[in-house]
């Protein structure tokens, strides 16, 4: 069975897992409704989720909260089918308002990062378009320049989505604009143009959500199966020296498609398996292929992951600055010499990080004091040097690299105002 930890508890184990997803080379995302409900959109298997709310509003037409996305019970009646539109505009209005959340930012994070190999969501709320992420959309007409490629997408869904409308007849897709349950303008325009020839007018058919429903077959199942078996070679191809990542965040993996999923996903050896939900959904099924199972927030998971990118950039900078400064300056104006040297960069991250804004302002004030006096002593020295030399064009020629160091300084100087800012 997978190690189960919990996240409110915290721990040593806890903050590992953490490091370990914050420094992943690459990381595989699985996300299901429970990372939308912060966000204003019902999941589907909670006790307020939208099978009860189904089940509670229209128990005479469906047993169960579930048969209204099933296929087969759907379109068996004109009722079923008229509650089902009624229930997908409902959740179309609601995704229309929902903004992303903690984790669709922590998604796009990963991708700004170089990190994320891919997103994978059952979701049909579209949060990871509005979150800034490139989508595939397999409706999207390849000509189009809103088209994404699947190679250069970055979330893929697996469910469709509630931006489009497809016609049950012709498959031709509409944005949605229509309302679901109206006849599909592609199959009228061909008939009235029958019409007009004299023959017989054609069947019209009926527009309705680009979801996939239970029970029926996945119309871009072959195009998803291709980015799935190009994702699985990535992974398992990569040296052992590499440590990769698959989250699963918010799902109860209760879906066939889902399990299959990972399962594929998680055969890599380097490839670390990580579920996270509010309560526990891996059972003995699931040996050797998760790793570990967290019951808590994902919110809260991945904000603490993003905790940590924050902690490792404000170091990194802090870095970056200590380089352009001069070797024997720290950032309390002393000279660093010998083993004095080589605890001074961690002292001074701690000192940037603890002082107020006003006591790191003076300082950073004296150390700019320091380097202006030492560099005017060097060009007086210069000067001094170059005056007892007859050739005045060699002068003339040294001026223009004085002036070109100290504009180098001034800007050394911008730059660690500026990381002391950023580190606050």
């Amino acid at each position: 069975m997978p190690e189960t930890l919990w996240l409110s508890e915290g721990g040593e184990e806890i903050q590992k897992l953490v490091k370990r997803v914050a420094s992943a080379r690459r990381v595989v995302v699985v996300t299901g409704a429970g990372i939308s409900v912060n966000c204003g959109i019902p999941d589907f298997r909670s006790s307020s989720g939208l099978f009860k709310q189904i089940q509670a509003s229209h128990g005479d037409v469906v047993s169960k909260g579930r048969d209204l996305f099933d296929a087969s019970v759907v379109f068996r009646t004109a009722q079923a089918t008229r509650i089902f539109y009624e229930w997908m505009t409902h959740l179309r209005e609601q995704c229309e308002r929902a903004q992303p959340g903690v984790v669709h930012a922590f998604i796009r994070q990963l991708a700004d990062r170089g990190q994320l190999q891919r997103s994978y969501t059952q979701n049909i709320d579209g949060l990871e378009r509005k979150a800034g992420l490139e989508v595939w959309d397999p409706h999207c007409p390849t000509t189009s320049p809103e088209c994404v490629p699947w190679q250069q997408a970055q979330s893929i869904p697996l469910h469709g989505t509630m931006d489009r409308l497809t016609c049950q007849l012709c498959s031709s897709s509409d944005t949605y604009n229509a309302v679901a349950g109206d006849s599909c303008s592609d199959c009228m325009s061909r008939s009235q143009q029958r019409e007009q020839l004299g023959r017989r007018a054609l069947a019209t058919g009926t527009l309705r959500p680009a979801v996939v429903l239970y029970g029926e077959p996945h119309p871009h199942s072959e195009d998803i199966a291709r980015i799935i078996g190009h994702d699985t070679r990535a992974l398992q191809g990569r040296k052992r020296a590499t440590h990769d990542v698959l989250l699963v965040l918010g799902t109860t993996l209760k879906v066939p498609g889902c399990k299959q999923l990972v399962r594929q996903l998680a055969a890599a050896p380097t490839t670390t398996t990580i579920v996270v939900n509010n309560e526990h959904v891996c059972g003995r099924v699931w040996d050797n292929i998760v790793d570990y199972q967290i019951i808590g927030c994902v919110d809260d998971w991945c904000s603490r992951v993003q905790r940590v990118w924050a902690a490792q950039t404000k170091i990194t900078q802090w870095t970056r600055v200590r380089k352009t400064l001069p070797t024997n300056c720290s950032a309390k104006g002393q000279k660093v010499t010998g083993e004095r040297r080589s605890t001074t960069k961690k002292e001074n991250v701690n000192y940037v990080v603890d002082e107020t804004v006003e006591s790191q302002t003076r300082k950073v004030d004296h150390v700019v004091v320091e380097i202006v006096q030492s560099q005017k002593r060097r060009a007086r020295d210069n000067d001094s040097i170059e005056c007892t030399q007859p050739e005045p064009k060699r002068r003339r020629a040294e001026l223009p690299m004085r002036r070109s160091a100290r504009i180098a300084m001034r800007e050394s100087i911008e730059l660690y105002h500026q990381s002391l800012s950023i580190c606050t």
